[in-house]
């Protein structure tokens, strides 16, 4: 019992006052958690395509290094209806604060490989990352190199 109370005021202390570590992996899992709604914006953009934009979102998240079993939260978590974005501020302040310039680039690559999982990029999937790569202050050319990798080099493939 007392072992229990004193876990207990140390989750209140680490709460209050957490130590540099405690920070760190909150900073990180809060990067993860933006990374993932974000990519869950592009992937329900298109409900036809939905299972392949899912594996295209698991994909990108692999990058990140996130593990497996909490993966599969995270996504479920960011597809939940009441936890869907209503605005970009939190998420792209957050990244615009930690990601360097190749890393944003990187991140609306993972971005256009949603929206192409399922061979096509709507407009609504393009006016999305182009918005967010310019929130994220991705360079013209960044975003359009990136979309080219995407669709390997192709010509651009736009449907209503």
């Amino acid at each position: 019992m007392l072992e229990s109370l004193v876990a207990k005021i140390r989750g209140v202390v680490e709460d209050l006052a957490p130590s540099p570590e405690a920070g760190a992996r909150r900073e990180a899992l809060a990067e993860l958690r933006a990374c993932c709604g974000l990519l869950m914006e592009i992937a329900r953009l298109d409900a036809a395509g939905a299972e392949p934009k899912r594996e295209a979102v698991r994909q990108a998240m692999r990058q990140f290094g996130i593990a497996e079993e909490e993966l599969t939260p995270m996504i479920a978590n960011a597809d939940r209806r009441e936890n869907r974005l209503t605005s970009y501020y939190r998420p792209v302040a957050l990244l615009n604060k930690r990601f360097a310039p190749e890393r944003k680039a990187q991140f609306i690559e993972q971005l256009w490989r949603v929206a192409m999982a399922d061979g096509k990029i709507d407009i609504y999937e393009d006016h999305l990352v182009r918005k967010l790569a310019d929130l994220l202050y991705v360079s013209h050319t960044d975003f359009i190199l990136a979309k080219h990798r995407v669709q390997g080099g192709g010509e651009e493939v736009l449907t209503k």
